[in-house]
């Protein structure tokens, strides 16, 4: 278990790498959609930022609710990816844009891609961690 759970992890945290190198790379395309409170731009970043952080987080600490947040990340960029192409998703109310790009591209498939590798490799990660209590030997 302990070579599936390792494995699992440092599968999660290239996949989260993947995902953030793409969107802190494509960040600057966006900073024209912008809301009241921050640019589509700056969107990317901070999710480029949370798999940055998340990526190096689940190799150093194998915590189950660690996995689960990076499957949680994972699935909903999955979510905004799919909802981007199909549906206008208008955040303009909270200050931020109106997301929607209804094609698909090299990039945005490498994006869809990591983010699914991330949350199937994290889920997995998370189900091969034992209890810390039958790990320990606590009662």
């Amino acid at each position: 278990m302990k070579a599936l759970n390792l494995s699992s992890r440092i599968i999660t945290a290239i996949a989260l790498l993947v995902n953030a190198y793409i969107h802190f790379m494509l960040a600057a395309t966006f900073d024209a959609l912008t809301g009241t409170l921050l640019s589509l731009g700056d969107l990317f970043r901070l999710q480029g930022l949370a798999g940055m952080l998340l990526g190096i987080v689940v190799v150093v600490l194998s915590r189950r609710w660690v996995a689960l947040l990076a499957a949680a990340l994972a699935a909903a960029g999955i979510a905004m990816l799919i909802i981007s192409v199909y549906s206008p998703l208008d955040l303009s109310g909270i200050g931020l844009p109106v997301i929607s790009e209804s094609a698909w591209y090299p990039d945005k498939l490498l994006a869809l891609a990591s983010q699914g590798v991330a949350m199937i490799a994290a889920l997995l990660a998370a189900l091969s961690i034992a209890p810390r209590d039958a790990v320990m030997g606590e009662n």
